[in-house]
């Protein structure tokens, strides 16, 4: 069939539907109340379409905010359950965090606690010899005085014999106290302080030392170091402030 016929056969029934929709109307028009009967059920099959439409789209607009609703609930939950997560997670770490300044408090106690029994049992040792050599010196004078009161000794000989030892004794007594007050490591028993002074040399790039390192100079590590430093409580853990050797 060529497009020419298809067109004619579409203008036709055109034509006849505009016909037969003059008729009716004609004949409804000679009949008012079927006329009247006709508007009145387009009317209504109007209007229930209308009616129809807007409750599907009422329901579908009451779905969507139903459906909104609940991811805006789920939302909620999701951030709820974070901030708990989050909270435990923080009470972890702080938990851990206890534990590991514990441990390294404990590490640091017992290391300090360490030197300054190092530190107590050398003093005492020291305190020890003085007190030896002391005791020799004065074992020596009762020996060459009791040979010197029998006879057996010149009073010559005694003072050739006494002096000497009274000038050891003393020569150690200044030795020692002289080395434990300017020379001697006010934390570290074995450490010497050359020239008696600790020089701390920081360059603009270098981080200063953190709270609680020892530099090694008993007037900046005194009070970063656990109490009982023997430059700042000698008394409390044996160590003398005078650097003079005490039982």
């Amino acid at each position: 069939m060529s497009s020419t016929s298809l067109d004619s056969l579409i203008e036709y029934t055109k034509i006849s539907q505009d016909a037969e929709l003059a008729s009716a109307f004609n004949v409804l028009k000679s009949d008012p109340v079927k006329l009247t009967q006709f508007i009145q059920d387009q009317q209504n099959a109007i209007y229930n379409q209308i009616m129809t439409q807007k409750e599907t789209s009422f329901d579908k607009v009451y779905g969507d905010l139903g459906r909104s609703g609940k991811v805006q609930e789920s939302m909620l939950m999701y951030n709820k359950r974070n901030g708990e997560l989050k909270n435990v997670r923080e009470q972890v770490f702080m938990t851990q965090k206890e534990q590991a300044d514990a441990i390294l408090y404990d590490k640091q106690l017992s290391s300090r606690k360490n030197e300054m029994n190092e530190w107590t049992f050398n003093n005492k040792r020291d305190t020890l010899f003085v007190f030896s050599a002391l005791f020799i010196m004065i074992c020596g004078f009762i020996l060459i005085t009791v040979l010197w009161r029998l006879g057996m000794i010149s009073s010559y000989v005694w003072g050739f014999l006494g002096v000497p030892m009274v000038i050891v004794f003393v020569l150690i007594l200044v030795r020692r106290s002289m080395y434990t007050d300017n020379l001697r490591n006010k934390r570290f028993w074995n450490k010497k302080l050359f020239e008696g002074k600790v020089k701390q040399v920081l360059s603009s790039e270098c981080e200063a030392p953190a709270t609680g390192s020892f530099t090694g100079s008993p007037a900046t590590s005194g009070s970063a170091s656990t109490a009982g430093s023997p430059s700042t409580s000698g008394s409390s853990s044996g160590m003398p402030s005078s650097g003079m050797p005490t039982a």
